[in-house]
């Protein structure tokens, strides 16, 4: 698979000042374009082959620490078919003066996919896709959509609406889906029961999606806001996209993981006891293998 310009490794990237803000603004803008012009990329989804060697990870959530295991487990640098998905990056619980600076997290996963273009992969997720649309979420009373752009204005200052501006575009190009031939799906999340038997389109993870498929009620909306899902959504699903196991992320496991139903493996990456999943593509997997495979962050050293 030939590599175009956009999807070439930048090794400078790993040097950049990400609080300058045109280079912010030159980072978001290149990958957004790498995310859009990867040519596995079918509409929302992204194909991934049937060899290399895969780090699932969970919501992160602004967790610096949890966020550097993960770098030091996919070990991206050792292999081209060493691959990283990361999704939920920002929105974390640690606020200076009010404000949220998650968005630093944010400028170094994007300047990291400069770096290795075909290797770290993004999913669209509710909390940067509620940043989009400036739709509310509070976290403990405060309006984490609102921590968060005075997070860029104290960064950023007289060109914080560039680098915002930057950034929207960059969270509009994060795919909904990636797809493993080894039949494993893996998305922020899933629509819940209500919405997949009424108004949720599945064909929009194969297809550009629409302004209206991102408001609330859209269909990528609700792909990234589900939650407790019954056998049967995976049931449906799992016919209409040929998914035997489903990974995600969104909700709420102390523990780092949980399961639903038969085939639905729910994962976190933000907290003591979060969780990646290292898996051989190369491989099928039954879901209690994928429990078997799970790496507590807090077991990687970092020294």
């Amino acid at each position: 698979m030939s590599e175009t310009p956009l999807l070439t490794p930048d090794p400078d990237a790993a040097r950049l000042n990400l609080q300058d803000p045109k280079v912010a603004v030159d980072v978001f803008n290149r990958a957004t374009e790498a995310n859009l012009n990867d040519p596995r990329r079918q509409g929302n989804s992204i194909f991934l082959p049937n060899s290399g060697r895969l780090v699932i990870t969970g919501d992160i959530h602004d967790n610096a620490r949890n966020y550097r295991c993960i770098l030091k487990l996919a070990n991206l640098e050792a292999s081209a078919q060493n691959y990283l998905i990361l999704h939920e990056l920002i929105h974390g619980p640690n606020l200076i003066n009010g404000c949220d600076m998650s968005i630093r997290l944010l400028l170094k996963a994007a300047s990291l996919k400069l770096q290795y273009p075909m290797q770290v992969l993004f999913l669209q997720a509710n909390h940067e896709l509620a940043q989009h649309n400036g739709d509310s979420i509070l976290k403990n009373s405060l309006n984490v959509i609102d921590a968060f752009n005075e997070g860029i204005d104290y960064i950023f200052y007289d060109d914080a609406e560039d680098v915002r501006q930057a950034m929207l575009a960059y969270i509009k190009s994060l795919p909904l889906a990636i797809r493993c031939e080894n039949e494993i799906f893996i998305s922020h999340s899933l629509p819940g029961d209500r919405q997949l038997n009424s108004s949720f389109d599945p064909t929009v993870i194969d297809r550009k999606a629409t302004a209206n498929d991102y408001i609330n009620g859209g269909s990528a909306h609700q792909m990234v806001w589900g939650r407790k899902h019954s056998q049967a959504v995976s049931d449906k699903l799992g016919k209409i996209w040929n998914a035997k196991i489903f990974v995600m992320g969104h909700q709420k496991v102390e523990m780092g993981f949980d399961t639903q139903g038969n085939n639905m493996l729910i994962m976190a990456s933000d907290h003591n006891h979060g969780m990646a999943l290292p898996i051989d593509l190369s491989k099928t997997y039954e879901l209690q293998d994928l429990i078997d495979r799970l790496k507590p962050l807090a077991g990687i050293s970092l020294m």
